[in-house]
């Protein structure tokens, strides 16, 4: 077990959370110097600490051995539904992406990588939160309550050349539907889910997700369908990590 790789970790969930290293420390009821011998790996975390952050959902196995996801969770699927419970936010309604605002680089907020969302036909989103990537992006691209936004990297190519393979979307959740007309959103149906641009059609009761791409197929999504169709979020945010 190496103490260093356990403080990086530390690390990682101090970032996730948000917080700065005082308030962590005062959170979980330690004190500065003993934070930061564990961040160091000059000391391994006390059995108390452990299970205080585990109340918090944090897998202690990740922390001390790398194994596994970061945070408890039940499965994907799941956790997906469950983070669905409030409508909040809109942008562009040409484009679905966000506008160039005034950004405020010193307040930000960090986002993990939770799956691969594909941009092509339908299919079940691959968790990737095993693996523990972050971003970190400026708090004013991102308005509103934070835990109302999730992080994709895209797999397919049928909304290039605006969002290409690879690129990470960010994604604010929303329940309405009339919101997402015209927008670039994920939708979800019980055979997988997709990133595309969707168009409203209540004249035939039915959703519309249109590539970019014209090498793609519309995908029509309607009540003869016994789909259990439900909408994940708008498109936010698009990064290209090069």
């Amino acid at each position: 077990m190496q103490t260093s790789e356990i403080g990086k970790r530390l690390e990682t969930v101090i970032k996730s959370m948000r917080l700065k290293q005082y308030a962590f420390a005062q959170k979980f009821n330690i004190s500065s110097a003993s934070l930061t011998r564990y961040k160091s790996g000059d000391r391994l975390p006390d059995p108390e600490f452990l299970i205080a952050l585990s109340k918090e959902r944090i897998n202690t196995n990740w922390l001390l051995t790398g194994e596994g996801s970061m945070q408890i969770r039940p499965d994907f699927d799941g956790w997906i539904k469950e983070k669905l419970d409030k409508t909040i936010g809109v942008v562009d309604d040409k484009t679905g992406l966000v506008n160039s605002p005034t950004v405020d680089y010193t307040r930000t907020i960090t986002l993990q990588i939770l799956g691969e969302i594909a941009a092509g036909p339908r299919e079940h989103i691959e968790d990737l939160r095993h693996l523990g990537d972050y971003i970190e992006l400026p708090r004013t691209l991102l308005p509103g309550i934070p835990d109302k936004y999730m992080a994709f990297r895209v797999n397919g190519r049928s909304m290039e050349p605006g969002i290409a393979h690879e690129d990470i979307v960010v994604i604010q959740q929303e329940l309405d539907w009339l919101k997402a007309d015209g927008k670039v959103c994920a939708v979800r149906a019980n055979d997988g889910a997709t990133l595309k641009k969707v168009e409203l059609d209540p004249e035939n009761n039915r959703i519309i997700l249109q590539p970019f791409n014209l090498d793609f197929k519309v995908q029509i999504l309607d009540s003869d369908q016994t789909l259990d169709i439900f909408l994940i979020g708008i498109l936010s945010l698009q990064l290209r990590l090069f």
